[in-house]
């Protein structure tokens, strides 16, 4: 073959040559001729190779310029620049964190890193202490620690009662007011009574709190669907009464004893409910003695932890 035989020529001769020909070009040489690959300059490269790496120079910016750009934005490259859609590393410092943004998205004017982002975000929705507190001030509430958040438990003491509360400042704005002084619902300050339902034809037993002087009471709204009370212990105050109920709970879940009813079933109180063959009536008023004798005991509520008591009986 001679010296000068172009690569179209070689195309259309016998492969062996062809390959033979290929095997002396350099790595990343275009096998067709300046001439040939590249015959007019408004025209696209006739080699593929040439067109893919012609439209990769013309994205690509230079490197320098990219980690100076990067640099402005407030990013530090921590690895060689790829493209300008490829994600980058970088070092943000706002924030401190590795960030994976791509160069198009900062020159597009996007932040390119979330958790700034995100903080940004935060900053624009929190209330201004003063603001805050004036809410709670109006509400009758006196603020005892710092404003954090809106859904933040906040701790506050009422001007009326004197108690102190951890209301969240959204309730407060929602309407609600200090839970000692509420007008309606269970009154957590007045006396109350922790108690123990079952229902035959559920096979269930629940355990609850009502309040020992309320006009419409919950024991008697239950009597009206078809539970029977089996046992109920009298306590100072609401907050007596929840602490009773909520630790007993905890124990129960924490033995694997989950929800028996629906709230179909059971409309008022239906998570509180349990199977009356792995919880009896009996072991749960034990349980009520047993957290008055000594409050928040630590273990599960089991079957074998505690004994059957004697009780007032089945009819109320």
């Amino acid at each position: 073959m001679r010296r000068g035989t172009t690569h179209r020529s070689l195309r259309e001769a016998d492969g062996p040559v062809d390959l033979r020909q290929r095997a002396l070009l350099r790595p990343g040489q275009c096998p067709l001729p300046a001439a040939e690959a590249q015959p007019d300059q408004s025209r696209r490269p006739a080699c593929k190779r040439c067109a893919d790496r012609a439209n990769g120079e013309a994205q690509r910016h230079d490197e320098d310029l990219a980690v100076a750009e990067m640099r402005e934005h407030g990013f530090e490259a921590q690895e060689p620049y790829r493209g300008v859609k490829y994600p980058w590393r970088c070092l943000c410092h706002g924030c401190g964190t590795i960030t994976p943004p791509t160069f198009g998205s900062i020159l597009a004017g996007q932040s390119g890193c979330r958790r700034c982002a995100d903080l940004r975000a935060g900053a624009a929705r929190r209330e201004d202490p003063e603001r805050a507190a004036a809410s709670m001030r109006e509400a009758g509430l006196e603020p005892l620690e710092p404003y954090t958040t809106t859904m933040t438990p906040w701790r506050c003491r009422c001007t009326t009662c004197g108690r102190t509360s951890t209301p969240t400042l959204s309730k407060i704005r929602s309407g609600r007011r200090c839970k000692y002084c509420a007008r309606f619902g269970f009154d957590r300050a007045a006396p109350a009574r922790v108690y123990v339902v079952t229902r035959a034809q559920h096979g269930a037993v629940k355990i609850g709190v009502a309040g020992a002087l309320q006009r419409n009471d919950r024991i008697a709204q239950h009597r009206r669907l078809g539970w029977t009370l089996f046992y109920e212990h009298d306590v100072p105050t609401g907050d007596d009464a929840l602490s009773v109920e909520q630790t007993i709970l905890r124990r129960l879940r924490a033995a694997g004893h989950g929800v028996f009813l629906t709230a179909v079933q059971m409309p008022n109180g239906w998570t509180e409910t349990f199977d009356a063959v792995r919880v009896t009536a009996a072991q749960l008023g034990e349980a009520i003695r047993e957290h008055q004798s000594t409050p928040a005991p630590p273990e599960p509520l089991t079957c074998s932890s505690v004994l059957p008591p004697k009780f007032l009986g089945s009819s109320g």
